[in-house]
């Protein structure tokens, strides 16, 4: 089987304006940016995204924005995971109109740890159009003692089920997925921490935060795996993982967000009711930018 997804994909800030409204204007300049690193798709209105924070047209204008800016040279996954299943179907059939790739959702907000209430929504949603479908994983979208055969089997019974954005730690857990479904499914990590462990465990490519600020990073670490070089790649992650320490210290979004500010990317802020950046981590990030003996890039 083809798969969609090979390399470093970024989970694509949402630009806001001063006033919190969506700013498509400046999608543009961000999504070209990305495509000048080399960036192997965009997954569009996830966490990273703020997409639980926006409306459902706010959502389809986003896809609006970006699909025709990045212009088929990459795939474009739309995240349409919404609380009801009727919304999501809704975002999915528009993305099928926009000419995005693919879809992708988490489970159920309001249906924590309930894999068979996932199955329901991801079905409906699969049954929808005819785009590849991606679930995106969480701990939370199945039960705590959740093994590989079980998710398989579930999952073979949605239309569409061609893979999953793996946002986990447990590895253990993505490689008997791998392994299991004999390499077949395209096997995508979420964690920028644990992305060159993700390789050595099997997976096509990455989605994550931090490639919208250093996705050389993160391709050269892909590149170098690909090529043989353990080494190097790990050498990447410890790059990498030293920024995600600073970012941890001010909120990963607001951080991502204010640090595309300063390289003449405005994004805004996070949203209203999403943490944002104080005057103190603002200062955090910007002295611990300025320490850093590498690129960040």
């Amino acid at each position: 089987m083809s798969k969609l997804i090979r390399g470093i994909v970024p989970a694509l800030v949402t630009p806001f304006d001063e006033d919190d409204n969506l700013a498509v204007n400046r999608v543009p300049a961000l999504v070209k940016n990305l495509l000048d690193a080399n960036v192997s798709g965009f997954f569009v209105c996830g966490s990273t995204g703020e997409g639980k924070a926006m409306t459902v047209d706010e959502r389809k204008r986003m896809a609006e924005a970006v699909v025709p800016e990045v212009g088929g040279t990459v795939p474009v996954l739309m995240h349409v995971g919404a609380t009801s299943t009727e919304n999501a179907i809704d975002l999915a059939k528009h993305a099928k109109s926009t000419g995005a790739d693919a879809v992708s959702s988490i489970a159920p907000i309001d249906a924590p740890n309930d894999f068979e209430a996932a199955l329901t929504h991801y079905s409906a949603i699969g049954e929808a159009t005819d785009l590849p479908f991606y679930v995106y994983w969480f701990p939370s979208s199945g039960s705590t003692d959740m093994t590989a055969e079980r998710f398989l089997e579930g999952l073979a019974k949605v239309r569409n089920f061609v893979g999953f954005k793996f946002t986990d730690m447990n590895l253990y857990l993505f490689s008997r997925l791998v392994d299991q479904s004999g390499g077949e499914l395209n096997a995508i990590t979420g964690p920028d921490e644990i992305c060159a462990a993700g390789m050595m465990m099997g997976s096509d490519g990455a989605v994550g935060s931090t490639y919208n600020i250093m996705p050389r990073i993160f391709i050269d670490m892909y590149e170098s795996f690909q090529s043989g070089n353990v080494k190097a790649a790990m050498e990447a992650q410890v790059k990498a993982n030293r920024v995600l320490a600073l970012l941890f210290k001010v909120g990963p979004v607001t951080g991502i967000k204010e640090i595309l500010a300063i390289r003449s990317i405005p994004v805004g802020q996070t949203r209203s009711g999403y943490p944002r950046i104080t005057d103190e981590g603002r200062e955090t990030l910007r002295k611990g930018m300025g320490a850093f003996d590498f690129e960040v890039a």
